[in-house]
């Protein structure tokens, strides 16, 4: 059987401010790992959470329609996690908006991902971060690197100007 996993990350210096994402795709057949590729990007201002969406968002892009294989999305990111798990069917229902009756934040990030998730198979587990999982401390150090990137860019363009 072939199946999908995805690792994926953000993160930010200050929240907000610079940050990056990281996402690692990996197919498997048969307990063999067949393909794989890395997904990230950098943002000179942003927040964690929406780091943490894009990731998800990068990594989907990527998965062609036709490969209908299960895919499992491992996060460490609970925002991410309990927003397509438990709170979306709510969000839906009203409108994208929240308790406040305002649009949740970051709407725009979770349509597109739920866009990207239409037709696919996915299970999204919460695992603990900095807890020695192989798969998510590549994608932390990606992201961590992709943050400090868009930190450096910021400065360069800051002592030009």
């Amino acid at each position: 059987m072939t199946y999908i996993v995805i690792n994926a990350d953000g993160a930010c210096l200050g929240n907000p401010g610079p940050g990056g994402y990281a996402a690692s795709v990996s197919r498997s057949s048969g307990g063999i790992e067949t393909k794989r590729s890395i997904q990230k990007g950098a943002i000179h201002a942003t927040t964690n959470n929406r780091m943490e969406l894009l990731a998800a968002i990068a990594a989907l892009q990527c998965i062609k329609r036709d490969e209908a294989a299960p895919i499992t999305v491992r996060s460490d990111s609970q925002y991410l996690i309990k927003g397509m798990n438990e709170w979306l069917p709510r969000w839906r229902s009203d409108n994208w908006r929240g308790a406040s009756g305002m649009l949740i934040k970051n709407d725009d990030l979770w349509r597109r991902l739920v866009d990207l998730s239409k037709g696919l198979q996915i299970v999204w587990e919460w695992i603990k971060g900095h807890s020695g999982d192989q798969g998510n401390e590549e994608v932390d150090a990606l992201a961590s690197e992709q943050a400090q990137s868009a930190l450096a860019a910021l400065n360069s363009n800051r002592t030009k100007g």
